[in-house]
């Protein structure tokens, strides 16, 4: 029995040190039981369960943890979508029909999208800007529309006072689409009360979280989103969104 109490409080101390301090710590206390355990024991049977209990005990803690972050993630991924919406995206990814995209990889994944894309395209962000409405962006979105794909773009994060000020920017990225589209009536761009960050492929594929796609291309800061392939999820946040897009029309603002 002693040797069972004493496992219990080796896999103990460990997830304590993780849940009060950190991964780092869960970490190292299961190192520090690692270092002891090889010094003091020599009987091979019970180094190798004394092992188990402290690293058994990190990666259990450890999964549950980042399983509970990703659910609060997805979550947080799902702020101003409609209701019918949620439901739709939540169904999808408690069925694990979903991959994780992180920090610099959403500008190439948007682009390679882009040119995969065969009938529809469409982007809502909080923010435009040049620093992603570049070159490359433009080129890639005119391949699109002269294969007949059609591109809806969506922004406009309004502040506490119910405004949404241009920044030069903002501004530059829009002459460029403007530009684009006078000869390219498949582009279409709104500028309305938009927190919603999404990109939907066809029909096929919609993506959130927390990433401003039309606007942040340094990644300063931790970026997380989600990639559903679902139709019936994809197809209801395109169709509730490309309205406030047809609707508000941003050229000649």
């Amino acid at each position: 029995m002693e040797v069972i109490y004493w496992q219990l409080a080796v896999a103990g101390s460990t997830v304590a040190a993780y849940i009060i301090g950190s991964r780092l710590f869960g970490a190292g206390a299961a190192g520090l039981w690692s270092l002891w355990t090889l010094a003091m024991l020599s009987y091979e049977p019970l180094v190798i369960l004394q092992l188990f209990s402290a690293w058994g005990a990190f990666f259990v803690v450890d999964t549950f943890t980042k399983q509970n972050r990703q659910i609060k993630e997805f979550e947080s991924a799902l702020a101003g979508f409609r209701k019918e919406d949620k439901e739709a995206l939540v169904e999808a990814r408690n069925e694990g029909r979903f991959t994780l995209l992180t920090d610099s990889s959403h500008y190439d994944h948007m682009l390679t999208e882009i040119d995969r894309a065969e009938a529809t395209v469409l982007i809502l962000s909080g923010w435009i800007s040049d620093k992603v409405i570049d070159k490359r962006f433009l080129d890639t979105v005119k391949k699109a529309l002269d294969r007949g794909v059609k591109v809806y773009l969506g922004f406009g994060f309004e502040n506490y006072d119910g405004q949404h000020d241009l920044s030069r920017p903002a501004r530059r990225a829009l002459s460029s689409l403007e530009k684009l589209k006078k000869n390219q009536p498949g582009l279409h761009v709104g500028k309305f009360n938009n927190h919603q960050k999404a990109i939907v492929i066809d029909k096929r594929q919609v993506v959130c979280g927390s990433h401003n796609w039309l606007s942040n291309k340094a990644f300063k800061n931790r970026e997380q989103s989600f990639i559903i392939e679902d139709q019936l999820a994809a197809e209801a946040v395109f169709l509730h969104s490309l309205p406030f897009i047809n609707e508000n029309p941003a050229f000649g603002i």
